[in-house]
């Protein structure tokens, strides 16, 4: 680095740093004078005292004087001084250095970090004091009342322009309202030439976060610590390590989420649905179902919803038509690559309750997906005299419509979900809960039909259950039990061969499940 060089640094930060004396002399009174976008002035009264670098400015661009001539860092001070009274770089009424409005902190923290440089370098710590200023308004001393590092102390903006963070699951900036995760120690866009910010995840100019903020920002804190902060320094009795630090567990938000009504969001797997174009003879349905795994967030590829209704009043099952598929959201979302399965009507009691089956295999999201159906029953002359009568199907009693509301859905356990086989969310019309599923302790592998042993007739069981499930339907402890081939992937004939091994003794009973062959 050459002493001309050196120049160079030293007059761009005095630029930066640097006030008239005019200005410099409204700072040292308290009270700045501020001109308004009307053209009017107002007068500010100072919260904080900045620290003021320099109220002169050397001339910049005598080639004669600043190229051609040999300089050492000593000469410096002995330059010309500029003639004109100016205020360098534009400032807000407590002293934050504004270069542009559009990620004000981004310029401010790369003029701070070549502060440090410049300290480093030739042991001058005039600069230095101006970027430590800087960055107590940063931290938080600062009109705003909050620090713009997110994370920082206990207030801090906490809605960053960054889709990861928020983890909007509708692809929203308004939705959720608060972020999901917390981007630690991120620096966002900062504040206007009125030392005002507004804290809104959609609001880019104030809440930007990019690398190139984040670069300077840590080169920043870092010479500042050196010079500062650091054991011996003045400030060293300030520092203190947080130990053990749990950053799910201090997320600001994190998973408690609320919908637009205010109301908490569950965590995990769960239903909502809706209902729309009801008549005599058929009801519109839609079925949402969310993932909001946690601990970590996770992808889900095999999910099923089951929709309970009851057809006495039409009666019977034999009056219902094919359901029809109205909308599919996996189907839209993946230019028809995927799409969602319905399956049914499949019997569920002797009292007339039947379901229908949506499932989602090798669908992979995070987020929600919208199945909407219709089901109903043909009106000839033989039912001419009955109507479509949802009230007494099981799954209908929580819905909400979404005529005049497309987004409409209310959350629902009598909406059941399964993943991988296995009930996670609801409660089936005959009280069974994902809690009361029986642990592996509970289970006898094999026992498809619960009779408490494993005999050949269990793989009989499983195979008129493929062939006929309305006839010969398992109950869910014998669905359990009779998943032994690559347990999780339901049943399949692959179970009752096992179960035929099992019973030819070619497999023991300890060696259930088994494993799928590869």
């Amino acid at each position: 680095n050459t002493a001309r060089d050196w120049y160079i640094f030293h007059w761009n930060l005095e630029f930066w740093s640097g006030f008239s004396e005019e200005r410099a002399a409204q700072m040292k009174a308290g009270e700045v004078e501020f001109k308004n976008e009307d053209g009017t002035v107002s007068k500010v009264k100072l919260m904080r005292d900045p620290y003021i670098a320099t109220t002169t400015h050397k001339y910049f661009g005598m080639d004669d004087l600043l190229w051609n001539q040999p300089m050492t860092y000593d000469q410096i001070k002995d330059l010309p001084d500029n003639k004109q009274v100016n205020n360098f770089i534009a400032s807000s009424p407590n002293g934050w250095a504004v270069v542009a409005g559009y990620g004000s902190a981004r310029y401010n923290t790369a003029a701070g970090l070549q502060a440090m440089v410049y300290a480093k370098e030739t042991g001058d710590l005039t600069f230095a004091n101006w970027a430590k200023d800087q960055m107590e308004y940063i931290l938080g001393d600062n009109p705003m009342g909050y620090a713009y590092e997110v994370g920082y102390e206990y207030s801090y903006a906490s809605l960053p322009h960054h889709r990861s963070s928020h983890c909007s699951a509708k692809q929203s900036m308004e939705d959720p309202v608060n972020q999901v995760h917390t981007l630690w120690g991120a620096l966002v866009g900062g504040p206007d030439l009125k030392d005002y910010h507004l804290d809104e995840t959609k609001e880019y100019i104030y809440n930007e976060v990019t690398d190139d903020y984040n670069a300077a920002f840590c080169g920043d804190l870092a010479g500042l610590y050196h010079f500062f902060g650091a054991e011996g320094k003045e400030l060293a009795d300030k520092n203190y390590t947080i130990e053990d630090f749990n950053m799910s567990e201090n997320a600001y938000a994190g998973y408690d989420q609320i919908d637009k009504n205010g109301d908490p969001l569950p965590t995990g797997l769960f239903v909502s649905g809706g209902k729309n174009q009801e008549q005599e003879d058929s009801v519109q349905l839609k079925v949402v179902v969310h993932n909001r795994t946690i601990n970590p967030p996770k992808f889900e590829s095999d999910l099923k919803a089951r929709y309970y209704f009851n057809v006495s009043e039409v009666g019977g099952i034999g009056a219902l038509k094919e359901p029809r598929i109205d909308y599919d959201q996996e189907k839209s979302f993946t230019d028809g690559k995927n799409e969602a399965v319905l399956t049914g009507p499949f019997k569920y009691d002797d009292n007339g309750t039947y379901y229908v089956e949506i499932s989602w295999q090798n669908c992979d999201f995070y987020g929600s997906r919208v199945y909407q159906f219709c089901l109903g029953y043909e009106m000839d002359a033989d039912y001419n005299k009955q109507k479509w009568d949802s009230k007494n199907d099981y799954s209908y009693a929580d819905l909400v419509s979404f005529e005049n509301e497309n987004d409409a859905a209310a959350i629902t356990d009598k909406i059941t979900l399964y993943a991988d086989g296995k009930l996670v969310w609801g409660v089936e019309p005959d009280g069974t809960t994902a809690s009361e599923e029986p642990a592996n302790s509970d289970v006898l592998w094999g026992d498809a039909n619960v009779d408490n042993k494993v005999t050949i007739s269990d793989a009989v069981a499983i195979l008129q259950s493929i062939a006929n499930k309305n006839k010969y339907a398992l109950k869910p402890q014998g669905e359990i039990n009779g998943d032994v081939y690559d347990n999780g992937s339901g049943i399949t004939g692959s179970d009752a061969s096992v179960i035929q091994m099992l019973d030819a003794g070619i497999y023991k009973q300890s060696d259930l499940p088994v494993k799928a062959s590869k």
